[in-house]
């Protein structure tokens, strides 16, 4: 316990035993050795968090296990998507992490160890309960809290009272209880997220497993529950309401609560933390059965409020795990992680909680709600102003409702792309200088792409049980991928951005985008079609669209009718040029039929080139045109290869070691990617419509094959070049959940389908002359 571990903030080694389950039991151990990454990655986590903290709080690396029984399996929790995904495994499954902690004691919070508690009091207490029928014996057991806990709550903590008006049935008593409940809100990579604790360990031992705002009980100043109950028993309804003389004001309460639970100080909440004024709502719950103090009766009554946070990228708030959106720890309360084998055990009111980014289900709930009846959300402040102002009031909620549903519809960032992401950053502190790209060399360097997965991802795609879900987690075996998040996830330390200057995240969701495109294409016999139309639902299933009234989806007209009259034998016919899919004899010498199968290598090739494509559009890793190879496409030596396509060929063809995904392939295949990325001045639209002579159209065309390719390029790779130019377009829009939107809503599709037919025939310029391809062209 307690093993340093880091040079600049103590690290701290837990042993979780987690079952899955509403409760789970945990116990604390003496770690062992971890591999060389774990501790790698903790130190990492410490110099990330060593500065910019509250005054109130203290940090330090806690590095964890949690164990996983195979039976419910384990749950993977998510910096971004707040939702459990359960993996059936009938073995233990292990699983180790490393966040950072604040310690937030002495801020508020009673401790009080139950050794300390006043044993006379106690015991009438609990004496008290027994008469009024209330059984405490499975209390302390099963994540039920326990007597003593109660007592500290009344008396010690004052967070609650017991009143003798319970209903019947309980003994006639009734806990009260009033409290805080807080929203924190923050953009990750364009996608609001809140912030939850997701487990909670106790200081008996016992580990609740559970999302809960940060929360905090409002203290009672005066007022005994005798007396209370008295007023109660007269019809006062004066503790039901919003207002109540008897506690602390719930707006300091609420500012208490950020302190005591999350160590963050008034003056920090002031900087970073902007109140929503419409965020705010007060409930009662009466007669509630307590799971925490089972047969006793509660009446809670809440205050909720939403901050959002004002500057994501802010220095100052990555104590709380953001702009990433990674998980961190708090220790309140005194929390002593060696308390647990003392004698006296841990203080009552200590307690550690881990704390996760979710995406915000409440924000996404109002826009569907927003969605499914537009003229509820809009019509009613239309109702009441004149024809103009009404307009005007449904052209902003339109804006709005289209940006909110724009938003929603990215993927959530995986938990390992914030660690690997974490660890990018950490890299960039290193100043050492090494051609062609520093920065590039030093996030890459050492790094590999997961074959195995990628080889499983290509033998999978058709197949219908390989789920969207599991193709977006399987695109981690692709490193570079989190090179589209380093500029924006940097820009706090390095001060740059994109060099699109768009929305944090934009590139990565469009890459993210280009690949689901690919899942589609290759499923066209199953849901491929509905993906490719319509996007997925919550669950990440296809869409399905019976008719143009479907409001689970943006212009579900042009949608249908995309899926409906989209020349989708061409796309399968261009996936059988590329070498993507090929036919097979199948049956016997009777009777064969022909099956389109997936060629796996090549499908890998598209796979790795759709994860490098876009990633010099970060202007940070753009290579420096070095004296041995100017001119390059223009660019002398000291030059910074500006243009993206040509950024990329230059890392391909002069240091392909920097890239893993593009490294590893065999020189055919290299050959392939490289060509995609040629500046071919191809004018389709010229071909299309015979505007142009065959000489004008195919003349660079020609000279990319020959000259800089020396013809060793054939038909096959011009149809790839031309599956990478759907597929980039497919994802060009920032929302891979709602299909291919590019093509399906804003691209004509008559045009594309002309493009469609015409590939075919472009591809032959490989092996005939232009006159040749353009004459047989237009005797089609």
């Amino acid at each position: 316990m307690g093993v340093a571990v880091s040079a600049v903030l103590p690290c701290t080694w837990l042993d979780f035993h987690c079952y899955n389950s509403p409760v789970n039991e945990v116990k604390i151990d003496v770690f062992k050795p971890v591999e060389d990454d774990t501790l790698s990655y903790a130190n990492e986590v410490g110099k990330e968090l060593s500065y910019g903290l509250p005054m109130s709080s203290s940090a330090s690396a806690l590095v964890y296990i949690e164990h996983f029984s195979g039976g419910h399996g384990s749950p993977t929790t998510s910096t971004t998507d707040g939702l459990s995904s359960r993996q059936s495994d009938s073995s233990m499954k292990i699983k180790t992490r490393a966040i950072s902690m604040l310690k937030t004691a002495g801020l508020g919070v009673v401790a009080v160890q139950p050794s300390r508690l006043d044993k006379v009091a106690l015991a009438a207490f609990r004496e008290r309960l027994h008469q009024a029928g209330v059984d405490t014996a499975g209390w302390g057991y099963g994540g039920a809290k326990s007597v003593e806990h109660l007592f500290w709550e009344t008396y010690q903590q004052r967070g609650c009272i017991i009143t003798g008006t319970g209903a019947e049935g309980t003994g006639g008593l009734k806990r009260i209880t009033r409290l805080v409940k807080i929203r924190i809100v923050a953009e990750i990579f364009g996608v609001d997220h809140c912030l939850f604790s997701r487990m909670q360990f106790m200081h008996d031992g016992q580990t609740v497993e559970r999302k809960q705002v940060p929360l905090r009980k409002l203290v009672w100043l005066k007022a005994s529950g005798d007396e209370i109950s008295a007023k109660m028993k007269v019809g006062c309804d004066e503790f039901y309401a919003e207002s109540c003389q008897y506690t602390e004001n719930w707006k300091m309460g609420c500012r208490k609560s950020l302190e005591e639970r999350l160590g963050l100080t008034m003056a920090w909440q002031t900087v970073h933390l902007a109140e929503d004024p419409d965020g705010y709502r007060y409930s009662t719950e009466d007669n509630v059965k307590s799971d925490g103090y089972p047969g006793l009766n509660t009446l809670y009554c809440i205050h909720e409020v939403t901050f959002r946070v004002r500057d994501p990228e802010n220095a100052g708030v990555q104590v709380v795990g953001l702009p990433e959106g990674q998980e961190f720890a708090t220790a309140e309360g005194d929390f002593n992680f060696n308390g647990q084998q003392d004698d006296n055990g841990l203080s009552i009111g200590s307690q550690l909680n881990i704390w996760t980014w979710c995406r915000d289900a409440q924000a996404d709930a109002g826009v569907r709600r927003l969605i499914s009846s537009p003229s509820k959300a809009l019509g009613a402040a239309a109702a009441a102003a004149s024809a103009a102002a009404a307009s005007a009031a449904s052209a902003q909620g339109a804006a709005q409702q289209k940006e909110e549903m724009r938003l929603i519809r990215r993927v959530p960032l995986a938990p390992a792309s914030a660690k690997m992401l974490a660890s990018m950053q950490a890299r960039l502190q290193d100043k050492t200088a090494k051609p062609p790209c520093s920065i590039l060399w030093r996030t890459m360097e050492g790094l590999q792409t997961d074959w195995t997965v990628a080889r499983r991802m290509a033998s999978h795609i058709p197949d219908p049980n390989y789920t969207a879900a599991q193709f977006n987690h399987d695109l981690l075996a692709f490193p570079e991928l989190n090179l589209y998040l380093l500029d924006a996830g940097s820009k706090a330390q390095i001060g740059t951005n994109m060099s699109s200057g768009r929305t944090i995240g934009d590139e990565y969701q469009r890459t993210v985008g280009a690949f689901f495109a690919i899942y589609w294409l290759f499923r066209t016999d199953s849901d491929g079609k509905d993906g490719f139309s319509n996007g997925v639902d919550d669950s990440m299933t296809p869409i399905v669209l019976l008719d143009t009234a479907d409001l689970r989806v943006t212009q579900p007209e042009k949608r249908l009718a995309f899926k409906n009259n989209a020349k989708w034998e061409f796309f399968k016919r261009l996936l059988v040029n590329a070498g993507l899919l090929e036919e097979k004899k199948v049956g016997n010498v009777f009777k064969s039929n022909v099956k389109l199968v997936v060629n796996e290598k090549r499908l890998v090739s598209l796979l790795a080139l759709t994860a490098i494509h876009d990633i010099m559009k970060m202007n940070l890793i753009l290579p420096e045109c070095q004296k041995e190879h100017e001119p390059f496409h223009g660019y002398m030596a000291g030059d910074t290869i500006g243009d993206h396509d040509h950024a990329l060929s230059y890392i391909m063809e002069h240091y392909p070691s920097i890239l893993p995904s593009f490294r590893d392939l065999d020189e055919k295949e290299k050959r392939s990617v490289k060509f995609t990325q040629c500046n071919l001045c191809f004018n389709h639209g010229w071909f299309v419509q015979a505007e142009a002579p065959p000489g004008a159209i195919f003349t660079k065309f020609r000279e990319a094959l020959i000259r800089d390719h020396k013809s060793q390029l054939g038909q096959q790779d011009v149809a790839l070049y031309f599956v990478h130019w759907l597929t980039d377009l497919a994802g060009a829009e920032p929302t891979p959940l709602a299909g291919c939107e590019k093509f399906v809503t804003k691209f004509p599709l008559p045009v594309l389908n002309s493009f469609l037919r015409s590939f075919e025939f472009v591809e032959r310029i490989a092996t005939q002359t232009e006159t040749h391809v353009m004459e047989e062209y237009l005797q089609m």
